[in-house]
Formats: C-alpha cells, sequence, structure tokens
C-alpha cells in the first residue's frame, strides 16, 4: 500500500530484477542532471503499468499532474526511501 497525497494505492511488488530496471529507467530519465522528457516518461509509463493491474481505471479520475504526483510516490516506494530515512 502506498500512501499519497491523492489516497492510499494497493500496488504490486517488484522483484530485484525489477528494481533494476527502474533504476536504469531513472538514469536515463535523469542526465547530467538535466531531465530528459521522453526518458521520463518511459519511467512513468512503466512504473504505472508494474504498479497497478488496472492502471486506466485506477487512475482516470486524476488530472495528469496529480497522476505524475502518485507515480512520484510509488516511485520512491519502489526505491525503498522514505521521508523519515532522508530527514536526517
Amino acid at each position: 500500500m502506498v500512501k499519497t497525497k491523492h489516497g492510499t494505492f494497493e500496488v504490486r511488488s517488484i522483484t530485484f530484477g525489477e528494481r533494476r530496471q527502474m533504476h536504469m529507467l531513472a538514469m536515463k530519465a535523469y542526465k547530467n542532471d538535466q531531465l530528459d522528457i521522453d526518458g521520463y516518461f518511459a519511467l512513468s509509463d512503466w512504473i504505472m503499468k508494474k504498479a497497478f493491474d488496472d492502471y486506466e481505471s485506477q487512475l482516470k479520475d486524476f488530472n495528469d499532474t496529480e497522476v505524475d504526483e502518485i507515480i512520484n510516490d510509488i516511485y520512491t516506494y519502489y526505491k525503498g526511501l522514505s521521508k523519515k530515512k532522508n530527514s536526517k
């Protein structure tokens, strides 16, 4: 379960290999401290498809900015990061 400011979502777990694949996509999305838009959307789409059985029904009622925020929260969850860990 991933809690976001837009609600709580049940997401599928990912394997170590999938997490590494996600990391590779993230590295392509942020090259030389610059955001590559195509890479960002490839990463976002990958996360949506991994996280939900039916992402369209889960996310259809949110606007694009809200979807991006939800996907970013799922990314953080998948990476094993937490705001508490990073707040030291």
